[in-house]
């Protein structure tokens, strides 16, 4: 049964709305990425990008794509009014999720007490304090995705994108006013409160807004099995999208430890961040919509939907990349002399990002019509081209090398799947 309720039109003001929590959320991590620039040595914001980096990493892995599915089955289940289900997915989920996060916090604490000292590389406590946080990160991935889902966007982009970083951007700027060491590691226990609070915020919010007839239901966890088969493609490709954006950073450490060539390209992506920040605000928004939109095969709907997506994205990108291309400098400059060097790497990860940001709900749409085999493959193919092009541009041009052999793959992936998918949308209702 269709669930009339479920509205698939998108309005303005929510959209205004999650474009302004977006820019905040952008601000407010900037203005904290810039203070601890300022106040960290080079090699201490280093380590500190690196672990944010790695457990940025791990905590996709830690979801085992279950936040993403999320977006389609639980706006399935509602559509259907499947609340035995969905409430055996709901539960099934979040015991998954802090079951597997705590086997990778403990294979990450082996893992780097083997690697590093084969590199002459010092043990990076900051990375193994910043994951113990991981249970709580990959709790607030999956239920951000729910809460949307459920209807209450607006709040659950206020709580991941204004009061996670207000929080942590208020506990680093209170050290420093009391007078108590700011280091990598005091940092990371900051962003890593600022995630607590946040879970707390969270469950309370999911509880008050999830559908009365889910609370009341009996969970029927039946067919758990292909609840994870389903979401491991989703896995893949968010594991994928996360190794393009974040491995740079940990591939330049080993090139280069502790040198500023680290800190200006990790300067380079968090600046360009805004854009691809952008495209996962709108897809929370847009997905479950055309997810809905599918389920009903309402064809001029999807049009328009993703019609309007596309204006909304294009036009953003267009005015960031006329700031950077004019201002990229002075932006770079905001964070301390030893950024300086950083703006060829600036432009060429915003342009990499841009690519991925404006056709970033075509590879979904592939996965929710079940084309998870081509879609994995080529973001793989990207992701093991821009790994082997990091240690080789990366080792003759640091940073500007690293952004090239991020920026190629991400562009043409992206056209790549921009247009598999306009391509089976056009068979699809063709016939």
């Amino acid at each position: 049964m269709l669930n009339p309720g479920f509205s698939v039109h998108p309005n303005n003001f929510s959209s205004l709305m999650l474009f302004g929590l977006s820019l905040t959320n952008y601000a407010l991590m900037y203005w904290a990425n810039i203070f601890l620039a300022r106040h960290l040595t080079i090699g201490a914001f280093g380590d500190y990008s690196v672990a944010i980096s790695i457990v940025t990493l791990l905590s996709t892995l830690a979801t085992l794509g279950l936040e993403k599915y999320a977006l389609r089955l639980v706006s399935l289940y509602i559509e259907r009014k499947n609340w035995p289900r969905l409430r055996g997915f709901w539960l099934f989920s979040l015991r998954t999720i802090i079951l597997f996060s705590i086997l990778l916090m403990g294979l990450l604490s082996l893992g780097l007490g083997a690697f590093l000292p084969l590199h002459k590389t010092d043990y990076h406590a900051v990375t193994i304090v910043y994951s113990g946080f991981l249970p709580v990160i990959a709790l607030c991935l999956f239920l951000v995705e729910v809460i949307t889902v459920y209807g209450v966007r607006i709040l659950a982009f206020a709580l991941y994108r204004f009061f996670l970083p207000a929080v942590f951007l208020l506990l680093i700027t209170g050290l420093h006013n009391f007078q108590f060491e700011l280091t990598a590691v005091s940092a990371v226990l900051c962003f890593g409160i600022a995630w607590c609070l946040t879970l707390i915020l969270m469950i309370i919010t999911a509880r008050a807004a999830s559908p009365r007839a889910l609370r009341q239901a009996e969970a029927n966890s039946k067919g758990r099995r292909w609840w994870l088969i389903n979401s491991l493609p989703l896995l893949l490709s968010s594991v994928m999208m996360t190794v393009l954006t974040s491995a740079g950073i940990i591939i330049l450490e080993v090139l280069h430890p502790s040198q500023a060539v680290v800190g200006t390209y990790a300067v380079a992506m968090k600046t360009s961040a805004l854009i691809s920040l952008i495209g996962t605000s709108t897809n929370r928004y847009y997905l479950p919509m055309l997810v809905v939109l599918l389920e009903r095969k309402d064809q001029r709907g999807i049009k328009a939907l993703l019609d309007k997506r596309m204006r909304l994205i294009a036009g953003f990108i267009a005015v960031f990349l006329s700031i950077i291309g004019v201002w990229g400098q002075e932006i770079l400059d905001l964070f301390g002399s030893d950024f300086s060097q950083g703006y060829q790497a600036l432009f060429i990860t915003t342009t990499g990002a841009a690519f991925s940001t404006l056709f970033s709900d075509s590879p979904y749409y592939l996965q929710f019509m079940g084309r998870n085999r081509v879609v994995v493959s080529l973001m793989s193919f990207a992701t093991v081209s821009m790994i082997g092009l990091s240690y080789m541009l990366g080792s003759y041009y640091g940073a500007t090398g690293v952004a090239l052999a991020y920026a190629i793959p991400t562009m043409l992936l992206f056209v790549s799947l921009k247009w598999l998918a306009n391509r089976h949308m056009r068979n699809l209702f063709g016939k």
